[in-house]
């Protein structure tokens, strides 16, 4: 038992300089953004400097540089961040909605608070507006008005009239009428051979 709890105190201890060396860091990165000394070293923005000379990954080079920021606009927030009231991961949530005005009361709000917390808290105090949509609706053209607006498509041809006997069809002519042929009557059939019930004789 006694040496689980001197584990547990070591642990605390270590805690408590994890969250030391991360505000110190913080901190030491304010005073490098503020000099731009990233832009020195050949990078855009202090985020490229953090992703790739420091190689973070890009959400860890994101919250490090969102709280230096924040730290640089409030500096009374490096001190939660220190002690460990103030997560990492809810730096984001707590830079969309703190302000000089009011972070003496919203700050706390978000003190031990998981990732899911801080965008509740947020969400509650700054509501994201809910833009409009615009309903687009296409026309579908049918083949024959696809036809008609294309005028480089040659029109339909029109099927060709059905004649009757005796209409012209071409102007001065006209189509022969024909009688049809009489019916002939068919043949009779001849008999059909009988078969013979006698022998003949041999000769």
């Amino acid at each position: 038992m006694n040496d689980a709890r001197e584990s547990a105190s070591r642990l605390a201890s270590l805690l408590r300089c994890e969250h030391g060396a991360m505000a110190d860091f913080l901190l030491a990165l304010v005073e490098f953004d503020a000099a731009r000394s990233w832009e020195a070293l050949g990078y855009t923005s202090l985020f490229h400097f953090l992703h790739r000379e420091l190689k973070l990954s890009a959400g860890a080079a994101f919250h490090r540089k969102t709280a230096a920021e924040l730290i640089q606009r409030l500096p009374e927030v490096a001190e939660p961040l220190r002690d460990g009231r103030l997560c990492l991961s809810s730096v984001v949530e707590v830079a969309r909605v703190v302000t000089r005005e009011n972070v003496a009361q919203v700050l706390p709000r978000f003190f031990h608070a998981s990732k899911r917390e801080a965008k509740e808290v947020a969400a509650e105090l700054a509501p994201r507006e809910v833009l409009p949509q615009r309903v687009v609706v296409t026309a579908v053209a049918t083949p024959a008005a696809a036809s008609a607006a294309r005028p480089d498509t040659p029109p339909a041809t029109p099927p060709p009239p059905s004649l009757e006997l005796g209409q012209a069809f071409q102007p001065g002519e006209t189509v022969l009428r024909q009688e049809p042929s009489p019916l002939v009557p068919p043949a009779p059939l001849a008999p059909a051979p009988v078969p013979r019930s006698s022998t003949e004789p041999l000769t």
